[in-house]
């Protein structure tokens, strides 16, 4: 196993302080804090939550926090969903707010895959079955990872990543905005008028329900989808700017009532999807508003697109 001479630093110091969850016999090895980039001076890490007794490399989920692409952090502790079916979890920072928006949270994201893979060995995962997933912002960001292309316009690997493929097997994600044009559409004004007659925007608030429009001008320094240059790059930072049909397997998954993300965002990307000819599953949380999908059947669903996209009848 190689790592850049800045990443190999944090890494010894992450491994140094690793610790197995709960009795000798845990199932679980957990390695902490470990810088996967230095991003540009914002060095970001990942949290590895890794099948202890495996005896061949096991499939793995790449998971990407919610909040707004402003806000969240990493998992402290293992999600059963995957790992109770022997797959590795990686839960991984990103810069966030000013210090990030399009496209660099989208290279951090895409730059912890390449890192999983460098170092596949080290973690006994298979370097062909890294997936990704997350909810609301990491909805869009892991859509992100498996849809755009491997040369995507986003600065490319960072520091001793280079060379190394971004691509994932599959994509399971959830309450996500997939278009941002029609996100910022959907969002309350936040312009106001100065008493001088210069407008003045108000900052984003949690009180009102997809408050997007304060939060875009952030995420794209500034930029508003004002001209037809600036939508295209909307379009482009949104997983709509990347249908066709030789992305990876997608399951995409909508709160019907998601009052945040409102309108079914993930239905009309899996309609749009399924004419290009791609791999997509699709399910709606009855009722539901902004979380985790639910209801009759969906665990089923996922299941199902985990097995099949991670090829977990070879775990063991």
């Amino acid at each position: 196993m190689k790592f850049s001479s800045k990443i190999l630093v944090a890494f010894l110091a992450a491994t140094a302080v690793a610790t197995v969850h709960g009795e000798p016999d845990a199932k679980v090895k957990t390695e902490f804090d470990i810088v996967y980039t230095p991003a540009d001076g914002h060095p970001q890490t990942l949290n590895a939550f890794l099948p202890k007794d495996a005896l061949t490399p096991t499939p793995a989920m790449v998971d990407i926090h919610g909040g707004w692409w402003h806000a969240g952090e990493p998992l402290k502790e293992p999600p059963g969903e995957f790992i109770d079916k022997g797959i590795a979890v990686f839960s991984i920072r990103y810069r966030l707010g000013r210090d990030g928006g399009f496209p660099e949270n989208i290279r951090d994201c895409r730059n912890a895959v390449r890192f999983i893979r460098k170092n596949a060995r080290h973690f006994n995962v298979d370097p062909d079955r890294i997936g990704v997933t997350g909810g609301s912002a990491g909805g869009h960001l892991s859509l992100m990872v498996a849809m755009v292309p491997e040369d995507f316009a986003d600065g490319g690997p960072t520091e001793g990543l280079e060379g190394i493929s971004a691509h994932v097997a599959c994509a399971f994600s959830y309450i996500a905005p997939t278009d941002f044009l029609r996100f910022w559409a959907q969002g309350p004004d936040d312009v106001s008028q100065n008493p001088d007659g210069t407008e003045h925007f108000r900052p984003a608030s949690d009180a009102i329900p997809n408050d997007s429009r304060p939060r875009m001008r952030v995420l794209f320094h500034g930029e508003a989808p004002d001209t037809e240059a600036h939508r295209q790059n909307y379009l482009q930072m949104c997983p709509m700017g990347h249908v066709r049909r030789d992305v990876p397997p997608l399951l995409i998954c909508d709160g019907e009532k998601d009052p945040i993300v409102p309108g079914l965002h993930g239905k009309a990307l899996f309609e749009n999807l399924k004419a290009a000819g791609a791999d997509a599953t699709y399910w709606m949380t009855p009722g539901g508003g902004h979380g985790y999908p639910s209801g009759a059947g969906f665990q089923s669903v996922r299941d199902d697109f985990l097995a099949r996209t991670l090829k977990l009848d070879a775990v063991k």
